[in-house]
């Protein structure tokens, strides 16, 4: 009886074992060094009731195909990023008219339509910090974006100067080393908090991965990288028997493999630029000189909770002056370690001095981490569209109302 009731005791010690002596946040994490690359397979299908109060339009259906790739690389000095979209939509859509047959009464002749498109689109940007002056983080910068569409007249070519200032830092890696910390504590492995200085410097060299990789070979790399990290916790004096174990190196592969931890960061940017649109989508621009305005903001919510907003206003002027204002918004919150809850809101707004347009959309999402870098997902998303002046066939201020489900598979 007395050896149950230390045992329990000790049991609720462990359990009680803080990440952190001190109220370690995510924002603590401000190391510019980060190099990261994502690729994905995204396919998504989508039940939708269609916007307006047109009895005739009925459910409609339509899937998306994706593959991308975004390379992200940051230094003291400089930071860089490209990415590429290919992507393929479609949709089938039905119609419900009536006409008069005879005398007699109407018949009713159901139509169905089909639509596809595809496109491809990629866009780079770098930032070049003056870190040794008195503003480290004001920068120059100089970025670039290539769309195509099939259904759309022209491609969208566009390449933009100018100067910012503020920096956003990549803080997934802390992330990490919280998730691992909370999940050695669980399996009893830690005698004791782990000090904040630890878990920065654990964090380091999580952000160091592609550097064991590139030192040791994608495939053979993972001894030493948990080799380091299990050095950096033994220096906390808080393992248990001063290493992690067969346990732990198990632990820290499902955090670092097989739980991804979706992008926490924090910070603050904003860019003024000018540059030049040599074609638009629409195929009103030729050349035309443009200008830029750029702003970023994200903030981490405790350890669960990710905020990022992104605004960009771009005139284009022309024989047309082409304006667009875009707003995008997101809040992600870790509901669990295999379970994302994503909400989102993106605004557009355009006026190319003839028609104003302006399209909300909202969007609710639960993700689903199914292990072998799959993911499903399930949500909701309505869209609502505003035509300024207003086309004979308007839709009205109804929304559009699609039920999505589909998949994520991460290639790397």
């Amino acid at each position: 009886m007395k050896k149950t009731v230390q045992k329990t005791l000790i049991a609720l010690a462990v359990s009680g074992v803080s990440v952190s002596a001190n109220a370690l946040t995510l924002e603590d994490y401000l190391v510019a060094n980060s190099a990261y690359d994502e690729a994905n397979l995204f396919g998504s299908f989508n039940a939708t009731e269609p916007a307006g109060n047109d009895d005739n339009q009925r459910l409609g259906y339509d899937y998306n195909l994706a593959a991308d790739y975004q390379k992200t690389f940051s230094t003291l000095p400089r930071s860089w990023s490209y990415g590429v979209v290919l992507d393929a939509t479609g949709r089938r859509s039905t119609e419900k008219t009536n006409t008069v047959v005879d005398d007699a009464g109407a018949a009713t002749t159901v139509t169905n339509e089909s639509v596809s498109d595809w496109g491809l689109s990629a866009s780079g940007v770098i930032d070049t910090y003056f870190h040794e002056s008195a503003y480290p983080k004001a920068f120059w910068f100089g970025q670039g974006a290539f769309e195509s569409r099939d259904s759309q007249p022209d491609d969208s070519v566009s390449a933009t100067i100018g100067v910012g200032y503020g920096r956003v830092y990549d803080a997934t890696p802390l992330a990490k080393v919280i998730r691992i910390v909370e999940e050695l504590n669980s399996e009893g492995l830690l005698t004791g908090p782990i000090p904040d200085s630890i878990a920065l410097e654990t964090a380091e060299i999580i952000q160091r991965e592609s550097e064991f990789k590139s030192k040791f070979g994608a495939d053979e790399y993972r001894p030493d990288f948990y080799a380091a990290i299990e050095a950096a916790l033994a220096r906390s004096g808080s393992l248990r028997d001063g290493k992690v174990g067969a346990l732990g190196a198990i632990t820290m592969d499902d955090v670092l493999v097989d739980e991804p931890i979706s992008v926490r960061k924090h910070g603050w940017v904003v860019r003024l630029g000018a540059g030049f649109q040599a074609s638009d989508l629409s195929g009103i621009a030729d050349n035309d000189p443009k200008l830029l305005v750029e702003w970023e903001y994200a903030k981490p919510f405790g350890y669960k909770g990710q905020f990022i907003n992104s605004l960009t206003y771009e005139p284009v002027f022309g024989d047309n002056t082409i304006q667009v204002i875009n707003n995008q918004m997101s809040y992600t919150h870790e509901v669990s370690d295999t379970v994302d809850w994503t909400n989102s809101w993106r605004m557009t707004f355009s006026d190319d001095d003839t028609t104003q347009t302006t399209t909300h959309v909202l969007n609710t999402r639960y993700s689903f981490d199914l292990g072998s870098s799959l993911d499903y997902f399930v949500g909701l998303n309505l869209t609502q569209s505003d035509t300024d002046p207003n086309a004979a066939n308007s839709i009205g201020d109804d929304p559009e109302i699609k039920l999505t489900s589909g998949f994520n598979y991460r290639l790397k």
